[in-house]
């Protein structure tokens, strides 16, 4: 009779066991994955197989580790883990090949959303055969030998080298993460056990993403009733660097060049280099508020009507009158520009216009100049720009193609919140205002660095600088007595200013109103 023994004889240690199971697992049941990357990418060249090697890697070591951990608290928690994920591996498989599914957060809320009925329609000989011949006999094997041996320091040990090891290789192959950022998602939803373990967690996180446990902010009081719309647009990757509003010697921004009432904040410095973290800062009043509600939770709960309508992600938890996904509005939206941010756009001066509250609050979290497929963030229309890097692998476009494909989405950009403008400029007998501010910055070679999201401390400023727009109808600036060619503006803003400035903005007196931080507060007022 074949058992684990015979395929390794030194499996009655707890090291070659975990070993032997992770290899087994990284291989045999990542088969779809191995299949998808293959396709992606060409073996031949060493760019190639350098992907490759680092996707197993990934994999391996990630499978490798929790494997110890699970080995240093018990033996039978591993070989139940192993034995589970062995079953389900092999009916997920079935499913990746014969529907070619991708388990990722979205499809693991249809499998949990799915009625009996429609389940039972998906039973099939072929799936009881492979969940035998794949899932069940395989974990038999792997359950069946008895494991003699725990050396846990060896065990730990063990772990610890390869997470050395793969890390030193994966750093020294760092030419390969520009394919894996590029393919994240696809590759997410690949990897077995991890796609459906991870995904169910953070489909199930999303249900229960709500305000509860949040502090709540000191009440305010709005000290005036005069009808108020403001726009937060948030961007994304949009380096101030690029932009022809701060000196960029590429037209950039032709369209905001030539409105009226712009603000052009400078020296405006991201809190963080990703998005969940520079979001958090955004919607709070300082730092030692990131873990109170939010802004649009709080104006929400001083009777502003607010509406988040999203293109992107990591917002934190929010109440809101309405929130509002892409994927909702592309139905009803037409145009080349449905596919890109211009969705969000969709029927929402049509929301405004039927709104019966004075105070109106409208957030529009874009997908902006997020790398590394910049040429895939504008129309065809914006693609000023050429020659333009239309590789994923952005670290072999020469420079200027690079640059101008990044350039492109600005100018996309310019055209984006000019559109908001014109519509805003159309609305009579309101105040109405758009605040344009990116969650951070991006690297586009210089130092030999890419894309974002270095460590805070050790980030070039390309990842930090950020643009901040405000543009106001002259109704605003009447109502708050501003004249913007004679205000002074600070030396230097962050991401902290944007609460203070909207809380100012629709009038709301508030303990943690703070007026030096709002940008459309003269001081000679006071």
């Amino acid at each position: 009779m074949i058992s684990l023994r015979v395929l390794s004889p030194s499996a009655n240690k707890a090291s070659n066991y975990i070993l032997f199971s992770s290899v087994l697992s990284t291989i045999l049941f990542n088969l779809v994955l191995w299949i998808y990357v293959l396709k992606n990418i060409e073996l031949s060249t060493f760019s190639g197989v350098a992907i490759l090697s680092s996707v197993f890697t990934i994999v391996f070591v990630f499978t490798f580790t929790f494997c110890s951990l699970l080995a240093l608290i018990s033996l039978q928690i591993l070989k139940g883990f192993v034995a589970i994920t062995t079953v389900i591996n092999a009916i997920a498989i079935y499913y990746m090949m014969t529907y070619q599914v991708v388990l990722d957060r979205t499809m693991m809320g249809n499998i949990f959303n799915t009625r009996y009925s429609e389940s039972v329609e998906l039973l099939s000989i072929n799936l009881l055969f492979a969940a035998i011949i794949v899932g069940l006999l395989p974990a038999w094997l792997l359950i069946r030998p008895k494991i003699e041996t725990l050396d846990r320091i060896r065990v730990f040990r063990n772990a610890l080298i390869g997470l050395i090891a793969s890390f030193t290789f994966l750093y020294l192959n760092a030419a390969s993460w520009l394919w894996i950022d590029k393919h994240a998602s696809v590759l997410g939803g690949k990897i077995l056990p991890w796609s459906y373990i991870i995904n169910s967690a953070r489909h199930y996180a999303s249900l229960n993403k709500s305000t509860e446990g949040q502090l709540a902010l000191p009440n305010g009081k709005l000290i005036n009733d005069e009808k108020t719309i403001v726009v937060l647009v948030i961007g994304e990757t949009a380096r101030a660097d690029n932009f022809s509003l701060y000196g960029y010697p590429k037209p950039t921004n032709p369209k905001l060049a030539q409105q009226q009432n712009l603000l052009i904040l400078s020296n405006t410095k991201s809190c963080t280099t990703y998005t969940t973290g520079s979001l958090a800062c955004m919607l709070a009043p300082t730092e030692k508020h990131i873990n109170y509600e939010a802004l649009p939770t709080y104006l929400t709960r001083h009777g502003v009507e607010v509406e988040w309508r999203t293109n992107n992600w990591g917002e934190p938890a929010i109440d809101v009158s309405r929130y509002v996904e892409a994927n909702e509005l592309r139905p009803s939206c037409t145009g080349d520009g449905c596919h890109l941010d211009e969705v969000l756009l969709t029927n929402l001066f049509q929301v405004i216009e039927s709104s019966v509250k004075q105070k109106i609050f409208l957030v529009l979290h874009t997908k902006g100049s997020h790398g590394p497929s910049y040429y895939k963030r504008y129309t065809q229309e914006f693609n000023q720009f050429t020659p333009v890097c239309r590789d994923e692998e952005i670290s072999k476009c020469s420079l200027e193609s690079l640059i101008n494909a990044y350039d492109n989405t600005i100018l996309y950009t310019d055209h984006f919140l000019v559109s908001i403008i014109e519509k805003l400029q159309s609305i009579k007998g309101a105040s109405t205002a758009m605040m344009y501010i990116s969650d951070h910055g991006e690297s586009l070679g210089e130092h030999g660095l890419y894309l974002h999201g270095t460590p805070n401390t050790f980030a070039p400023d390309y990842q930090k600088n950020i643009p901040f727009l405000i543009w106001t109808s002259d109704e605003l600036l009447k109502q708050k007595k501003l004249d913007l060619s004679t205000l002074k503006q600070a030396s230097n803003h962050s991401q902290f200013n944007v609460f203070h400035t909207i809380l100012g903005a629709f009038g709301l007196d508030s303990p943690v109103y703070k007026a030096e931080l709002d940008v459309l507060h003269d001081a000679k007022d006071n």
